[in-house]
């Protein structure tokens, strides 16, 4: 009984790890998604602020 308790002690630290693991990696591509799109956001506003200044001209 007592080592069938520690086997599943063991596997519940071992599936509450990988669900660690698991977090830490969607946080890790959520920010990135957020990087891209604020790379994206910057190359729109660099294209709008050219066009004014064409238009200004």
């Amino acid at each position: 009984m007592r080592d069938a308790d520690e086997s599943n002690r063991k596997v519940n630290r071992e599936i509450d790890s990988l669900r660690r693991e698991r977090d830490s990696i969607q946080r890790l591509i959520d920010q990135a998604k957020l990087q891209g799109l604020s790379d994206s956001l910057e190359a729109i506003r660099n294209r709008m602020d050219a066009i004014e200044k064409i238009m200004e001209s």
